[in-house]
């Protein structure tokens, strides 16, 4: 396997880490996967963009549920719409740290059985809350940084999401997490208490 199959297999993986679903882990660190420099490259960006969205099997969608409502959300941030792309198999969502600074307009990359499993209300307080990473999203990661999640940014995309779209919608989220996960989810449950 070359190195740049090596690379992208670990970009694939590290959409993991900023996934909302996904389990929680320590503090926010940053390791870069390439360990080179940091200094943010649009051309590899794009490259490492490429190849992930492709490794995942997402492809890009213009029409449809998602795409209604993240367009809904766009226009409540004010931003241009996100790329949107779907990927199968999945109930998470993220975005694709430092993809604004590519294009202006950021990635967000959903689980088709996100779409499936959250009514549109639910649906605009997840997709919500990944658009307010994508707009805080300075791009001092980019899509071969590995980020940790830190409860505390969480929480954050869920305040900045509430005072964007409303509290209900992002409530409407997290409780439908609690739902999926039979009241499992400790962070949910953590943002849910914070939320209110």
């Amino acid at each position: 396997m070359s190195a740049v199959s090596v690379l992208f297999t670990v970009a694939r993986r590290i959409l993991a880490g900023i996934i909302v679903l996904g389990t929680l882990l320590a503090p926010q660190e940053i390791v870069n996967a390439t360990g080179l420099s940091r200094q943010f490259n649009i051309q590899a960006q794009n490259a490492c963009e490429t190849e992930m969205l492709r490794e995942m099997g997402a492809r890009e969608v213009f029409s449809g549920k998602a795409y209604e409502v993240l367009t809904e959300v766009a226009q409540a941030y004010g931003r241009a719409i996100p790329h949107i792309y779907i990927f199968p198999g999945s109930l998470n969502m993220g975005y694709i740290a430092g993809s604004t600074a590519a294009d202006g307009r950021g990635k967000i990359v959903v689980g088709q059985q996100a779409i499936e499993l959250f009514d549109a209300f639910s649906l605009k307080g997840f997709l919500g809350h990944e658009m307010a990473h994508l707009v805080s999203d300075g791009a001092a990661q980019g899509c071969n940084d590995y980020i940790l999640r830190d409860p505390q940014m969480e929480v954050d995309a869920d305040a900045l999401a509430a005072r964007t779209l409303g509290r209900r919608p992002v409530q409407a989220f997290l409780e439908r997490v609690l739902a999926l996960t039979d009241g499992q989810n400790w962070d949910a449950k953590h943002r849910l208490e914070v939320l209110q």
